[in-house]
Parts: C-alpha cells; structure tokens; sequence
C-alpha cells in the first residue's frame, strides 16, 4: 500500500487551473492511503467525498476544491468532524458511474478506515521507505 497525497493526485489545487495529475492515472488500481476530511455532498448525501481540506464543500466553494469520491463508504459515527482521517482503498481513475447512481472520474473503492501506528510514529524514527 502506497501513502498518497492531493497533491499526488491534482495539479494547481485551489486555482480555476486545477486539473487531475498524469500521476493519479498512474495510481489508478493500485491500494493507496490519503489523509482528508469527509463531507457529503449538498446534492445528494449519498454521494460520500474525501476533500482535501477541512470545512470546505465541493458543490459550493468558490474555488475548486481536491476530492476524490467514496463510492458505497458509509461513514461510522463521529467521522464526519473537523479532524482528518485516512482511509485506504483502491484508487480509481476514469469515467464510472457510482452503484450510488452518480458519475464520477476519481473514486477510493472499498474504502475503510486506516488503523494502526506508522513505524517511528511514537518512537520518531522515520520509516526509510
């Protein structure tokens, strides 16, 4: 499993230029982690995101907001907060619709929340990987 970022994913996050990096393509397929905070969506809270900052939404913000969709994620209690969490799953790229209904081009698949310490989070040594 590769940990991932936004930016990872996205080139000039927060500007009208925001687009979706050559990388997230590269990604696609593979188990990744990525830090965000989950907002449903105002048009339909079915439709579950990981956006990449806290307190913002992607159907309203004025400007272009990193997310990437959470297709049949169902937030556990006390998720939805202003405090990140990371989840893991299967990165996808392309056009897909949703078993939700919706259509969507970058989704984390059987997401699920990440657990356990990272080596040298309580020692701090660094993993060297």
């Amino acid at each position: 499993m590769q940990t991932i970022t936004f930016r990872d994913l996205f080139d000039y996050i927060g500007t009208p230029r925001m687009s979706f990096s050559k990388r997230a393509e590269t990604l696609s397929g593979r188990e990744v982690e990525l830090r965000g905070y989950l907002v449903a969506m105002h048009a339909d809270p079915r439709q579950i995101t990981l956006a990449g900052e806290a307190g913002v939404c992607p159907d309203c913000a004025e400007s272009p907001v990193a997310y990437v969709h959470l297709p049949g994620f169902i937030p556990g209690t006390g998720l939805f907060s202003p405090q990140a969490v990371r989840l893991k799953g299967n990165l996808s790229y392309g056009f897909a619709v949703a078993p939700e209904g919706y259509a969507t081009f970058l989704r984390l698949e059987s997401a699920s929340v990440a657990t356990g310490f990272k080596p040298g989070l309580l020692s701090g040594k660094r993993n060297k990987a």
